[in-house]
Formats: structure tokens, C-alpha cells, sequence
């Protein structure tokens, strides 16, 4: 009797455990919330047990519809669709790469790709192995400001940026885009923060993404079933990179009063021509492109302007067309032809469309200069 007990309840068994193997990812889900597997502290996003004052304007909806109806102030964010390989197409400078992790025990859930052109900031978000996240938050500001509770779990309803509900079952990843404009920070700190639903465990990890290695910490302890908490590391800092402008040469060349030979352009004028013109000085064209030293298809980008500013000064002034800008400049001259040892130049963080300076005239009647500039289209 006893054995036919134990095969009755035997067969059961395994009728039970087909069944759970055999159901899709989001049955699993579903099962996991209802049957509460995650700790109400979690499930509240770390407020539970504070007062209600703290609360206060703190609960989250499942579903939002209008961000702007809420007491809190946050841009929602939705999948941009961008695949990884297309922002780093466009991405300047070095991309950081940050793990997502949990707790001190820092359990690595799936990582953060943070990079920027210039005039966005991308965040790809990636859940690894059978993991799907399920929210999304993000702080994006001054260190000093992110918001945190009494008990050192950060205020996560109150970050700027918000992403969710996520489509039932969760995603593998997904591309935010933020305009650089909204954030108007060179470095700043990001708290990013994705509720992840774990597959095989059953369990919802709460996870930021942070350098280990840091020393930063924010104190908070908990230690309860799929939960790991201690002295957290959960920001990193993120400074916008430098997009470097393709410039191409462009060079200073006078047709009247100028000679190119071995496709060295140079250009001389007479001190007392220059002095003649008054404030107006002489405009020596800025072209690019020339094939070698003929100049036929040469477009004109710009003027270098001479004039008399003292008996013993000569004023200089780079100036581009509409539609350039002028990453350097290279001023070269000297006392005569393709001898131009005197140099001055300059290199800018930003592209310019001007910008002037001065020179000592040189002893003798004339000035030769082979010069010219490093030039982009706006």
C-alpha cells in the first residue's frame, strides 16, 4: 500500500516538474510576481518601513500614460531602436563600458554601454544569460544631487529619466537616447539603476550598474533569499567626449600678386600697397584642393586680410565664408620668396569663423607669406 503510495505521489512529482520546465517566459514571470519570490522591500523599490512623509509622492504606477500627470518631474524614455554598432558609428572618443551588478557580493546581471556624438548621449542597457529587464531608472546629474532615503537606498521615483513598463516578460536590451542639452554637464554622474528578472532562480535582482573598483559607497544592509546587499558602489562618473572636426588644408594664395612653384603657394606685398589701403587692407584668398599649382577648380573658402595697424605693426584677420569654420591656422613669412621662417599659429578647441592677430613688419619694402588653415564645412 505504501509503495503505491509513494509511485502515485512519485508520478505527480514529475507531472508538476514537466510542467513548470515546459512553460514560456512570460508564465514564468507572471508565476514568479504573484507568488511574491521578491521581498516587499524590493518590490517597493527600498521605501517599505519608512513614514509617510518620506513617501510622500514616492509610488509609482504600473502603468504611466502621462508622466506629466505625477508630482515628480522625469523624462520617460522609450527604446530608440538603435543597434549597438550603429551608435558607435556615430559615437565620439571611448565608450564606457559598466557592469550591471548586485550587492556587495556584486553578481554581474548584464552591463551598460554609455558613449555620445555631439550632440547626444547614448545609454545601451543589456541583460545577459536568461535575464530580462523589466525597468528601467536613471539619475543623470551632479553628484551631490541624487536623491536618496533615510535608510541609504537612493530615491529611485525621483531620477530624472524612467523607463518602463517594460512589454510583459521583459526585454534582453534596449538604446536611450538623451539630448546632451537636457543634462548641459561635461561630467557628470549616472545612477543607473534595472529591475532584472532572473530565469533559472525565479528571481527579481535590483541592479546598478557601477565600476567595482571604485571607493565610493552608499551604505545600506539586507541579506534575504535572492537578495545580497551591503556597502553598495552604485554611480559612476561619465564625462562627454570631444568629437574630433575632419579638417582639410586650405591655403592663402593672391593670383596677382603671387607664385606657386613645386606646389608651394606664396604671396608678396609691398609695405607701402598695403599702407595705402587703409583699414581695408588687402584680401588674400583661403582656397582648398588645388591640384598641385593649378588653382582652376579651386573653391574659395575664405580671405586672410592684411592691414597697416601702426608704422610698425601689420593686423592680420582670418576670415571664413558662411558654411566653414576654421580648426587652425598657420601664418608663415619672411623677407623673401619661399623664405618664411616667422611663424604664427593656433589651434582651436572649437572651430572659428574668425580670428585675428598681429605681426612686426619686417625690415625691407616687401612681405612674403606662404600660409594658410585647417578648415571644416559647419
Amino acid at each position: 500500500m505504501k509503495k503505491s503510495y509513494l509511485l502515485f505521489y512519485s508520478l505527480i512529482a514529475l507531472f508538476l516538474v514537466f510542467t513548470s520546465c515546459s512553460k514560456d517566459e512570460n508564465e514564468l514571470v507572471e508565476e514568479t510576481a504573484t507568488s511574491k519570490i521578491e521581498p516587499d522591500f524590493f518590490e517597493k523599490e527600498g521605501s517599505v518601513g519608512l513614514s509617510t512623509e518620506e513617501l510622500k509622492g514616492e509610488e509609482e504606477a504600473p502603468v504611466i500614460t502621462n508622466a506629466k500627470s505625477w508630482s515628480y518631474d522625469y523624462t520617460l524614455l522609450k527604446p530608440s531602436g538603435l543597434k549597438q554598432k550603429d551608435v558607435d558609428s556615430i559615437a565620439c572618443g571611448e565608450k564606457k563600458v559598466i557592469p550591471l551588478l548586485v550587492g556587495s557580493r556584486k553578481k554581474k546581471v548584464g552591463k551598460v554601454i554609455v558613449s555620445n556624438d555631439g550632440e547626444n548621449l547614448y545609454l545601451t542597457f543589456k541583460a545577459n544569460k536568461k535575464r530580462y529587464m523589466k525597468k528601467v531608472y536613471l539619475y543623470i546629474g551632479e553628484k551631490g544631487s541624487i536623491p536618496f532615503y533615510s535608510n541609504g537606498f537612493p530615491k529611485i521615483g525621483e531620477f530624472n529619466f524612467k523607463a518602463f513598463p517594460y512589454y510583459y516578460g521583459g526585454t534582453k536590451k534596449a538604446t536611450y537616447v538623451i539630448p546632451l542639452s537636457s543634462i548641459n554637464l561635461d561630467c557628470f554622474e549616472i545612477v543607473a539603476y534595472s529591475k532584472i528578472y532572473d530565469k533559472d532562480s525565479g528571481c527579481f535582482y535590483s541592479a546598478f550598474a557601477y565600476d567595482k573598483n571604485l571607493t565610493q559607497e552608499y551604505d545600506y544592509d539586507q541579506n534575504s533569499g535572492c537578495w545580497y546587499f551591503s556597502d553598495w558602489v552604485r554611480s559612476f562618473e561619465y564625462c562627454v567626449q570631444k568629437c574630433e572636426v575632419e579638417c582639410i588644408q586650405a591655403y592663402a594664395y593672391h593670383e596677382a600678386c603671387g607664385f606657386c612653384e613645386n606646389d608651394v603657394f606664396n604671396t608678396f606685398l609691398a609695405y607701402t600697397f598695403i599702407d595705402n589701403r587703409g583699414d581695408a587692407g588687402v584680401d588674400i584668398e583661403l582656397i582648398t584642393n588645388p591640384n598641385g599649382c593649378d588653382i582652376s577648380n579651386s573653391p574659395e573658402v575664405g580671405h586672410v586680410n592684411i592691414s597697416s595697424a601702426s608704422d610698425t605693426k601689420l593686423k592680420i584677420v582670418y576670415q571664413m565664408d558662411a558654411g566653414y569654420e576654421m580648426c587652425e591656422l598657420n601664418f608663415s613669412y619672411g623677407t623673401s620668396g619661399f623664405n618664411t621662417p616667422n611663424t604664427y599659429s593656433e589651434q582651436f578647441d572649437t572651430p572659428v569663423t574668425t580670428f585675428s592677430f598681429e605681426i612686426d613688419k619686417l625690415s625691407g619694402a616687401n612681405i612674403f607669406m606662404n600660409s594658410g588653415a585647417k578648415i571644416t564645412e559647419k
